[in-house]
């Protein structure tokens, strides 16, 4: 007779292989709340797509709970990558082990640090998407793959295309309350522009306990793997991703930032590795789709009619609105994800959306934007020079990370466009003279 192979409900972590090992269990230590998913559809999520989401989430929760080395420890160690052990109770542990390879690629690529996976059989009901509820709808769009969506600019411009033509399945994760508000208040507002409905499908993913690391590389392998998770529930093999090329690419914008120091949460190679990875567990063929990928923020936003205006008006692009200590929660202005935003609505002509914004600081002069001049100078060089490609990819060498999704030809326009777009940005928001001197050099 067989040994009966021990199970588990609670996963463990350790900050490198051989130190303490920790456990963080599900309601207590993170909080994973699919109930809206799980209610919502005839079908349970199958096994495959509930252990992809468990397994992010633990991951994510890790990457939360443990602390990069300090700058000091970054300097002896030779970097801010960290090695960690995790074991993960899941549904099919001898199919994640087979894939564990994968796995720790993936994240490694994401986060800079060094990952080891081990499976052990999950009790049988215990996991956080097993509880299997009433249906919520009676009927879903079929055929339909479905979108990621986080209430940010880019996700409410690809939605709404997506309602413009047919009805929507919208995958969303929120870690807080008001980001929760943010994107049911910008989906439900876009749908009521168009002749086609949203359905949600929402999870919440939060850590009940104060975090110690706020950098959340992990956070672009939770949200695709919701994607998938709930693709799977809905019978379908595709999930589409709405994220522009520059903000996907997120080349550095200084020398010294280095690997994921430049977060690739949508980057090309990430989607490409995880849809390797949900091909493989899953056994056929799964495609993560990303139409906008070859194109900057603003040429998505000019292909939105402007009566969407008022609606994208509320979607947030901070990188600290989502906070909870911010009043009122209002972008900060000057990250650089909201200089970004705020490039985009000037390079479409659509001003008026700025307007709308109350940002806690003005778009003066700040290191992030200085640092994101001092790119589009090296940019601007680049780009004018006889051999644009050699160019950038003697100035930035991650620029070759792309090139396996796209064509030399392709980024290069994509650049060009976006380095032109600046111009629009800076005679309508004047920062710095330095800027116009930069231009002249450029």
């Amino acid at each position: 007779m067989e040994p009966v192979a021990p199970t588990r409900r609670t996963a463990r972590f350790s900050s490198g292989f051989d130190s303490r090992v920790n456990e963080l269990a599900f309601g207590n230590d993170v909080i994973l709340d699919g109930s809206t998913i799980v209610s919502g559809l005839v079908d349970a999520i199958p096994a495959v797509g509930a252990d992809l989401l468990e397994i992010a989430t633990v991951a994510y929760a890790v990457d939360r709970i443990l602390p990069r080395p300090t700058e000091r420890e970054a300097e002896k160690s030779g970097g801010w990558g960290r090695e960690i052990w995790v074991e993960v109770p899941v549904r099919e542990p001898v199919l994640w082990h087979s894939h564990a390879g994968s796995l720790s690629a993936l994240l490694h690529w994401l986060t800079d640090d060094q990952w080891k996976f081990d499976f052990v059989q999950l009790d049988v009901g215990h996991g956080p998407l097993d509880v299997k509820q009433g249906v919520l709808f009676d009927t879903l769009p079929s055929g339909i793959p479905p979108v990621l969506f986080s209430g940010g600019l880019d996700s409410a411009c690809g939605l709404y295309l997506d309602l413009l033509r047919h009805d929507a399945i919208a995958v969303s994760v929120h870690t807080n309350t008001w980001m929760h508000h943010v994107q049911r208040q910008v989906s439900h507002g876009l749908s009521s522009r168009t002749s086609h409905s949203v359905v949600p499908l929402r999870y919440r993913v939060c850590l009940p306990r104060a975090s110690s690391e706020s950098s959340q590389r992990t956070r672009g392998f939770l949200f695709l793997s919701a994607g998938v998770s709930a693709a799977l529930a809905l019978r379908c093999n595709k999930v589409s991703v709405s994220e522009n090329g520059i903000g996907s690419i997120n080349l550095p914008y200084l020398r010294s930032q280095e690997g994921a120091q430049a977060t690739r949460s949508m980057h090309p190679r990430t989607l490409g590795l995880m849809e390797s990875l949900a091909t493989k567990v899953i056994g056929h063929t799964f495609q993560i789709s990303a139409p906008y990928r070859t194109i900057t923020k603003a040429e998505l936003l000019a292909q939105i009619p402007r009566e969407a205006d008022s609606i994208l008006a509320r979607t947030v692009s901070c990188d600290t609105a989502f906070a909870a200590r911010v009043k009122d929660h209002s972008p900060c202005g000057r990250c650089t994800s909201c200089l970004l935003r705020r490039q985009a609505i000037y390079g479409a002509g659509r001003n008026s959306l700025d307007d709308h914004v109350s940002y806690r600081y003005p778009a003066a002069d700040t290191v992030a934007l200085s640092a994101m001049l001092w790119q589009v100078l090296r940019l601007r060089e680049c780009l004018s020079a006889s051999l644009p490609w050699l160019g950038l990819v003697e100035d930035f060498p991650e620029i070759e990370f792309a090139r396996h999704y796209m064509t030399a030809e392709e980024i290069i326009r994509l650049y060009k466009c976006y380095v032109d777009e600046w111009d629009l940005f800076m005679e309508a928001v004047p920062i710095d003279e330095a800027w116009r001197l930069g231009r002249m050099v450029g």
